[in-house]
């Protein structure tokens, strides 16, 4: 049973809307734009916000199920040395485990959604607070569970499974619990450890608070020269912007606010690198790391090869960064000119309603059962698609085994926006499919596995789009977007990846990780990948700082999404390919959820990620991508 609080979030950085001949034209979306100030919730039509009240009706409601937890808490004490009295006592544990947790996966994450739309609201994070609170004793009333368990000789094990009805459907997360048998500690030590887990766990808290609720980043001067305040939603659309000035001002306005906190950062980002070495060196791991991968069964060299392969083969990278140097127009390309537009846009804003059918038309080739319930989620209102102030930044997807496959995200009418929305949306419908085929016990699944069903939307949708370009000019603008989505999903996430393993190895080796050190590491790593392509701006070493995967209570997080692209790129291509049969194949690996090892189900969809190939065949695919756009470039003049 993996735990309810891990989540899928994909933050992205916002470009131009290409202009099309399918189902672009539309009216101006109804939100707010960099003209126009923030609204506050209450002030977002209804139809664009979720509906938590299938969760809980009320406030009361969640506090009923908070109590319930209470007091299933309290029984704890009575499964205590009963485990391997008998296959039926094994069974009865099992499941008064899944109570509980499958009870508070719901408290908490409704708590966690409440907090999220408006982070401001202390009633809100009050209970959040909370529900981690109760989660952290829930570990502590449990933590005898997995040491008794594993007591059990396995031979006895498998023979109560064998004969006890019931347990048989438990053989995998059996599997998965013996794997971690020899990094279980004795039931005394696995209690502190639990008590220990929330307040170690409070650096993203941390990090989360300052960086949606306490940071402002003043106002910059758009292109009307009008002052407008500046957001993380709008600083995304900003550096899509055709004046560089307004590009550098957003950048500079944006990453001087983080600057000026570096220290502060700094510090909270090296506690949560030591809370995280803490907790692998006490179970013995050789490292945090290792501690990541190996209950997902993932070699280490899966997460090497990734960077290293990247970092040798960055080549077609920076290729094709000069070549968008050169399509700009401009003498030095600069970080803020990463996200500029090359190519000319016939229209600069959809409604939200236009990116929801863009995106139903890609995802096309899954079928129709597919697309029915893409629409259906709408009618269901398990979307929150607009900003408003306090909202949590960026776009995610959560939700528990009972509830909505709940998704966040900011629309402000780009085809970026629309991109995000068939990622996110690919988070959600893997939840529904897992949900409805598995048991509680298997309805969560590995976050090496979470990205690959978000990034082959996105794949298929902007393969669909470069199909139905109909002339050079639709296709250019196309081949950007896709371009600087592979990029920024692929290479930046490999180099993040890069970043993450050495801050890691820093304090485990135990040098300290101060802002000058953080610093002078993210600029070698950028060096390493982007080389003499881009220049960096000094205020660019200190992106790490904003990142708010590197604080994840999953570590490591980052390298999935390059692993997942890499995948999907994969599958995506299968899909288009072969058609229904790689489709339903895609489907069963939704539909798996966590009933196998992650390496083992992407294989049964068709892709081994044990070795480097699909690695390099992704860099070849965007290698091809860029003598498509030379191609292009070529035809339009």
């Amino acid at each position: 049973m993996r735990s309810f609080v891990s989540h899928q979030e994909h933050q992205t950085c916002c470009r131009t809307l290409l202009g099309l001949s399918l189902l672009l034209v539309a009216a101006l979306t109804p939100f707010a734009n960099a003209q126009n100030a923030v609204p506050e919730r209450d002030e977002v039509d209804e139809k664009y916000k979720w509906d938590l009240t299938d969760m809980y009706p009320s406030v009361a409601a969640w506090e009923e199920d908070f109590k319930r937890v209470e007091r299933l808490l309290g029984e704890a004490d009575s499964f205590r040395g009963t485990l391997s009295g008998s296959g039926p006592a094994l069974l009865e544990a099992i499941r008064y485990t899944e109570t509980v947790w499958q009870i508070l996966g719901n408290v908490y994450v409704f708590a966690g959604l409440k907090s999220y739309e408006d982070q401001r609201i202390s009633e809100h994070g009050g209970m959040f607070s909370r529900a981690r609170g109760l989660s952290s004793r829930a570990s502590e009333a449990l933590s005898f569970f997995r040491p008794e368990l594993l007591g059990i000789p396995e031979d006895r094990l498998w023979s109560m499974v064998d004969e006890t009805d019931g347990l048989d459907q438990y053989r995998q997360y059996l599997d998965e619990m013996l794997r971690l048998k020899p990094y279980t500690l004795d039931a005394e030590t696995e209690a502190l450890l639990a008590r220990a887990s929330d307040p170690l766990s409070k650096f993203e808290t941390v990090f989360s608070a300052l960086d949606n609720a306490d940071m402002s980043f003043g106002r910059v001067m758009n292109e009307n020269g009008e002052e407008v305040e500046l957001t993380k939603a709008r600083y995304g659309a900003f550096l899509t912007s055709d004046d560089r000035r307004v590009r550098r001002d957003a950048w500079t306005g944006l990453f001087s606010r983080y600057d000026e906190l570096g220290n502060t950062l700094a510090a909270n980002y090296e506690g949560h690198l030591k809370a995280k070495t803490f907790m692998a060196m006490e179970r013995g791991y050789e490292s945090a790391l290792a501690a990541s991968l190996f209950p997902d069964a993932i070699p280490v060299d899966v997460y090497t090869n990734l960077v290293e392969t990247v970092r040798s083969n960055a080549a077609p990278l920076q290729y094709y960064l000069k070549l968008r140097r050169q399509l700009l127009g401009v003498d030095t390309l600069q970080v803020w000119d990463l996200y500029a537009p090359f190519a000319e846009s016939a229209d600069d804003k959809m409604s939200f309603e236009a990116a929801r059918d863009l995106v139903a038309n890609g995802l096309s080739p899954l079928g129709d059962e597919y697309v029915d319930l893409y629409y259906r989620g709408f009618e269901e209102k398990w979307a929150d698609v607009m900003e408003n102030r306090g909202k949590r930044g960026g776009a995610y997807s959560w939700g528990t085994y009972s509830s909505k496959p709940y998704f966040s995200m900011n629309f402000e009418g780009t085809l970026q926006n629309a991109l995000t929305l068939a990622h996110e949306y690919g988070h959600s419908l893997h939840k529904w499919f897992t949900n409805t085929t598995q048991p509680f016990t298997y309805s969560g699944y590995s976050l090496f596995i979470a990205e690959v069903a978000s990034m082959t939307n996105e794949a298929l949708l902007m393969q669909r789009l470069l199909d139905e370009a109909e002339t050079p000019t639709e296709k250019l603008p196309l081949l950007q977007e896709y371009l600087d989505r592979f990029r920024g999903a692929f290479f930046r996430q490999a180099s993040f990846a890069d970043f993450e393993m050495q801050a890691h190895e820093m304090v485990e080796a135990g040098q300290p990780l101060t802002r000058d050190a953080a610093n002078k590491l993210y600029a070698d790593v950028f060096e390493s990948f982007y080389g003499d392509a881009v220049h960096a701006h000094p205020l660019n070493a200190t992106e790490w700082s904003r990142i708010p995967h590197f604080l994840r209570s999953s570590n490591y997080y980052v390298y999935q999404y390059a692993t997942s692209y890499a995948a999907a790129t994969a599958l995506a291509r299968q899909i288009l390919d072969e058609g229904e049969p790689a489709a339903q194949r895609f489907i069963e690996l939704l539909k798996a959820g966590g009933s196998d090892y992650p390496i083992e189900l992407l294989k049964k969809a068709g892709v081994d990620m044990t070795t480097p190939q699909p690695v390099l065949d992704t860099i070849a695919v965007f290698e091809t991508l860029v003598e498509e756009l030379e191609t292009t470039v070529a035809q339009i003049k």
